[in-house]
């Protein structure tokens, strides 16, 4: 229970999925207790370990330069996002202007009648 609270906690300071940490978490430790029974030298239990650890921070690598890739995708679509309102913004303004403009033309062409 006290892992899964664990694996909560690194999902939401890090964003990683906590679904994915557990199920990542799991089929490594697994990993591990199998190479641990199967290896009782301590000599091969520190090679498992190494390798567990250099696999954790491989994942950890992934994981961190995905949400990199992920935040300059997210500010680079909110910059287009802000060029796109720009963009609407003028066109709405230039209607106005010209409703504007065509209301008053049709109130000066009424009043004249």
């Amino acid at each position: 229970m006290k892992a899964l609270k664990i694996n909560k906690q690194i999902g939401k300071n890090v964003g990683i999925n906590p679904m994915v940490a557990t199920v990542a978490g799991t089929v490594i430790g697994a990993g591990i207790a199998v190479a641990g029974v199967a290896l009782s030298d301590e000599k091969n239990r520190k090679r498992v370990m190494k390798f567990a650890n250099n696999i954790k921070k491989g994942l950890i690598t992934h994981v961190e330069e995905t949400q990199e890739q992920a935040e300059t995708k997210k500010k680079a679509l909110g910059k287009k996002i802000s060029k796109d309102k720009e963009i609407v913004n003028k066109a709405v303004n230039a209607a106005k202007i010209s409703l504007h403009k065509t209301t008053k033309e049709v109130n000066n062409a009424i009043k004249s009648l």
